[in-house]
């Protein structure tokens, strides 16, 4: 009989915990795991393989739907922006599958960033605005996170971004980033020319600390941002010279594998 009643009692303790724990913290686990695995099936080589996406569709949208409901305030500061992360890249995923294949470039979507919306964490969102929920963290990093479905974009992670790792997972991106010299970061030595991807002119503000800079300066700054996440030895190079930043072409074609 005592060891029944232990029984019981470990059961009503463990009842107990699961009933503390929020139905919406739950919830977020489980539907990471579903993008999670769309990711780790069909990233390929930083893009996405959209006509195997596509025979999977349903789970997107299950993780769509769940994305919709989520409650952000029940989660700290590194799993509410993986969270917005991991909801604009799906999201992105969703409006080009909802047009593929006939979908070259999102530019050819009038409104794919600022008009088309979707549901998240209870409101109607553009892309623009759940990019912007990302980027209210401060944390530059983001830009190297939410990808654009374009060749010039930061590669796609095979995995989902989770907050024990999040800080992990950013770096690694950045760092991939610009390693990248067709996309991310070249340095011309011998001219002194430092090319950098689009994205440092488009944010500026968001790696300076301020978004009316005076361009030089900006310029500066951008390169004292990047040094730290470069190659020691590009790194050092780069310290010892004032290069002139340049800015690469970015090829808004879809990133499909």
């Amino acid at each position: 009989m005592r060891t029944r009643r232990n029984i019981q009692r470990v059961l009503l303790a463990l009842a107990l915990c699961l009933s503390a724990v929020p139905e919406a913290a739950i919830a977020t686990a489980d539907r990471t795991d579903l993008w999670d695995d769309l990711l780790r099936a069909h990233v390929r080589d930083g893009g996405i393989d959209y006509a195997a996406l596509a025979s999977e569709k349903d789970v997107l949208d299950a993780y769509l739907e769940s994305v919709a409901t989520a409650d952000v305030e029940e989660m700290d500061d590194a799993n509410r922006l993986a969270f917005w992360i991991n909801a604009y890249n799906a999201g992105v995923a969703g409006f080009v599958l909802e047009r593929y294949p006939a979908i070259g470039s999102v530019r050819d979507v009038d409104g794919f960033f600022d008009g088309l919306t979707f549901v998240v964490a209870g409101s109607e969102l553009t892309l623009d605005e759940v990019e912007g929920r990302a980027r209210d963290s401060g944390d530059p990093r983001v830009h190297f996170a939410v990808v654009c479905a374009s060749t010039s974009c930061p590669d796609l992670r095979g995995e989902a971004f989770v907050g024990p790792r999040l800080d992990e997972q950013l770096e690694d991106q950045t760092s991939r980033f610009l390693a990248d010299p067709t996309k991310g970061l070249r340095f011309d030595e011998e001219a002194e020319d430092l090319y950098l991807s689009s994205i440092f002119k488009w944010y500026a503000g968001d790696f300076t600390g301020g978004s009316t800079v005076i361009a030089f300066f900006a310029r500066s700054k951008v390169t004292q941002w990047v040094l730290p996440h470069l190659p020691p030895d590009l790194a050092a190079r780069l310290r010892f010279v004032e290069p002139s930043v340049r800015y690469l072409d970015y090829d808004w074609s879809l990133n499909d594998r």
